[in-house]
């Protein structure tokens, strides 16, 4: 695998090089090393995230040596700065109810220039025409000195190869486990637990808002039916087409194909399946065959060496791993050259398992080497 800052298994994907840990950036009498945030997104994740490290302020303290400050939270409704620092619990006080941070909107690289952060945690949403717009934070925070964790797909999925060619010129890192399977780690997975593996192609359901129509449809409801209730139980969208139309899975396939792989492509090279295209019959008939109907993403390496990949409805007999993820599960088969196949699986992965994911990353960041 090829991360910025971290060990390949796939071979020859450019890879920035490391610089150890993260700058003592405040040490004070408490001898902790004082890490400093600036938050770009402060949707449900980023406030997760905040409440996950309020949680942990005494273990962050006690087991990694660690005290972290956020300098700076933005969004394009609203800003909060304070470059000597506020606990994340001092955040959340700040914002409250708020659907942004208090102060008035700051392009995005001033907030980043006047945070004097280390890292930047980058929570924006992707955007709806798959602008660039994240990869250009990132490629900011880099030229300003700081490492970046983020959650958003897009740069890995769209311009990995460009946010990798960054890092290395700027001798920066960056982790990004939140981006494919929430707070499961799949890259991490890699990197630390299977040393020397090659990841030969993989097959997963990616996506839950899926899993629930599919399984809504199932017992007998139209998908018009299955669509509005699950966007009356809060699983769905407003705007669910990037779920329905198999977009969310090919940008979740191509981030791990072009880190883990070496693939050099991007979602829109991933064929895909509307679920709007799949007869309620077919759904049906799967479930009378005592099998299951799900929306796998399923990627692969051709003889030439190119990287190839496509979602689709697929049946699958009950007994194959991916028929049982459904709801709000995801799962994923691994294919390697060393360790065969490896299945790995999240039961509720919801938003707090998300805040996780970026929360193990920062951690990793901030380990010595």
């Amino acid at each position: 695998m090829s991360t910025a800052g971290q060990p390949s298994a796939a071979g020859p994907a450019p890879r920035p090089r490391t610089t150890g840990p993260l700058p003592r950036a405040a040490a004070g009498d408490s001898g902790l090393r004082t890490i400093r945030l600036c938050l770009l997104g402060f949707g449900s994740v980023a406030r997760a995230f905040c409440a996950l490290l309020a949680q942990q302020e005494r273990v962050l303290a006690e087991r990694h040596g660690l005290r972290v400050l956020v300098t700076a939270a933005g969004t394009r409704q609203g800003s909060l700065l304070e470059p000597q620092g506020m606990t994340p619990a001092a955040v959340l006080a700040a914002v409250g109810e708020r659907p942004a941070p208090p102060l008035a909107a700051r392009p995005a690289g001033e907030l980043l220039s006047a945070s004097r952060a280390d890292v930047l945690v980058e929570l924006t949403v992707m955007e709806e025409d798959f602008a660039p717009v994240a990869t250009g934070h990132i490629e900011t925070a880099f030229g300003m000195g700081m490492d970046v964790v983020t959650a958003n797909k897009g740069p890995i999925a769209w311009n990995w190869r460009r946010v990798s060619a960054a890092a290395t010129v700027a001798g920066r890192r960056i982790r990004f486990e939140s981006t494919v399977m929430d707070g499961l780690p799949v890259f991490s997975l890699l990197e630390l637990t299977l040393p020397d593996c090659r990841l030969l192609g993989f097959e997963a359901v990616f996506n839950a808002t899926t899993n629930y129509i599919i399984d809504a449809m199932g017992i007998g409801r139209s998908f018009d039916e299955a669509l509005a209730h699950v966007q009356a139980e809060g699983y769905a969208e407003a705007d669910p087409v990037h779920d329905i139309d198999g977009w969310d899975a090919a940008c979740k396939a191509a981030a791990l194909a072009n880190v883990a792989m070496d693939a050099g492509i991007t979602p829109a090279d991933i064929s895909r399946q509307s679920l709007r295209d799949v007869p309620l019959q077919r759904i049906a008939r799967a479930r009378s065959n005592g099998n299951r109907l799900r929306l796998v993403t399923t990627v692969w390496r051709e003889e030439s060496g190119r990287v190839r990949g496509r979602v689709r409805a697929k049946e699958l007999d009950i007994d194959h791993p991916l028929a049982p993820v459904g709801s709000e599960s995801l799962g994923a088969i691994l294919h390697t050259d060393l360790m065969g196949d490896v299945f790995v699986c999240e039961i509720a992965g919801l938003v707090p398992q998300t805040a996780y994911g970026v929360y193990a990353d920062l951690l990793h960041l901030c380990r010595a080497r």
